[in-house]
């Protein structure tokens, strides 16, 4: 029986919450809203692939797939996966959750909000949120993703017609019982609690006293807060785990289609510490389409380099400017483009969640089978391509250190050529 459904707005959030789930030993599968079948699982994160969208689209697909037959399962809890740097349609997918939800019960339903996700630096300090202690609004994160106002959550929120109430870090770090006595006096007063955060510690201590209101309230928060949810809701596995499949050997595809420094840094590390034949392309090339010659030309440099067994770094010429409207035109680009080589690929490690979404829509893929972590935030999973199962690692662009993508490079080698199970469990 289902026990826990995730809702994400893009599929490096779908996954990585997912992952925090089998970090408790829980069954966890990511669904690319691929409803047409139930797919087996303790937990089902689904990508509803809705950050590239207006609010109220966002809002109105959120709800379509929360009222699909499949998902409407007795005693299932729901988690409202929300960016820890806000991107997205935070409030509008938040209070599209938060009315199905309350559509379907007699209860007064809130919701907990904590999108803290402080091993990545992510904190939320008086409702405003914070990267490594800096205002989110003061950072590139904001300004590449276009965002405007300032990263306050009370604010966002009541945008999207949601009234708050802030549960400050005094309180959450206070007496247990008192604690719990203002999470409820709070809920008869607001939608949503906005819950202060600065340590694992406060995300776990938000987690278990948030309970007091009941199993049918929303929790809305990053993969900080799912690494604590399932302990705090005691939710235990009663079915096997996902088995890890023999994977056949094939050269790694490296795709960095985030335009963050962090990635491209990451990238430019790569190139420097590892053998693999790193492809630019430029993003005028991709929205050029495959109608151009020059579309053909890199395509069949990365064909080429993936049909010589070679591991194979593709990655966004960061220094062409991009408009954001072009975004996810650009991504869908770079999906097609690598569309025919879904055969040649022996595992994928995916920059960026709508980058990895389009490749797997391009592969034919609709699902990801979890099964550990490399590092935080970076999720090991797997899906099938024509009954091969091909390993994945996908990560947020502006997560990770300099030395990510090496460690994925390594413990793909680890996995796919020297099949060494042993060094790759000590890596996980």
């Amino acid at each position: 029986m289902r026990k826990l459904l995730i809702l994400a707005d893009d599929l490096s959030g779908a996954a990585d919450c997912a992952n925090a789930c089998t970090s408790s030993g829980l069954n966890a599968v990511v669904s690319f809203e691929d409803l047409g079948e139930d797919l087996q699982g303790e937990v089902l994160s689904i990508d509803c692939d809705t950050r590239h969208l207006s609010p109220a689209e966002a809002a109105t697909r959120v709800t379509r797939v929360m009222q699909s037959p499949l998902l409407r399962q007795p005693d299932q809890l729901v988690f409202k996966k929300v960016d820890s740097t806000l991107r997205g349609n935070v409030g509008s997918e938040l209070r599209a959750t938060l009315d199905e939800r309350r559509a379907s019960s007699s209860s007064r339903i809130v919701a907990v909000m904590a999108p803290a996700f402080p091993a990545g630096g992510r904190t939320t300090v008086d409702g405003y949120q914070l990267l490594h202690g800096v205002p989110l609004d003061e950072t590139e994160i904001w300004l590449h993703n276009g965002l405007s106002g300032v990263a306050h959550l009370p604010t966002m929120l009541g945008h999207a017609g949601l009234s708050t109430a802030l549960l400050s870090l005094s309180r959450v770090r206070g007496d247990s019982a008192s604690l719990r006595s203002t999470i409820l006096q709070l809920a008869t007063q607001a939608d949503v609690i906005v819950c202060d955060v600065e340590t694992d510690d406060d995300l776990s201590v938000v987690a278990h006293a948030s309970f007091v209101l009941g199993r049918e309230t929303i929790w809305a928060g990053s993969a900080g807060l799912a690494y604590q949810f399932p302990h705090a809701a005691g939710l235990t596995s009663s079915i096997p785990p996902i088995e890890q499949p023999e994977f056949p050997s094939g050269p790694i595809l490296f795709v960095v289609g985030s335009m963050s420094s962090v990635s491209h840094r990451q990238a430019r590390i790569l190139e420097d510490a590892t053998s693999v034949t790193p492809i630019h392309v430029l993003p005028s090339v991709l929205l050029e389409g495959p109608s151009q010659r020059t579309w053909h030309v890199v395509a069949d440099r990365i064909h080429a380099s993936l049909q010589s067994g070679n591991d194979t770094l593709v990655v966004l010429d960061a220094n062409e400017w991009v408009d954001l409207q072009e975004r996810r035109r650009l991504t869908d680009a770079l999906g097609l483009m690598l569309a025919p080589d879904a055969a040649l690929v022996g595992a994928l490690v995916a920059t960026g969640g709508e980058t990895a979404r389009a490749i797997l829509d391009g592969w034919g893929i609709a699902s990801l089978f979890m099964l550990a972590e490399l590092e935080r935030g970076l999720p090991f999973s797997f899906a099938r391509i024509d009954d091969r199962p091909l390993p994945v690692l996908t990560k947020a662009g502006a997560f990770g250190s300099q030395e990510t993508l090496v460690s994925c490079w390594r413990f793909f080698t680890n996995l796919l050529r020297e099949q060494n199970y042993a060094t790759v469990r000590k890596l996980l």
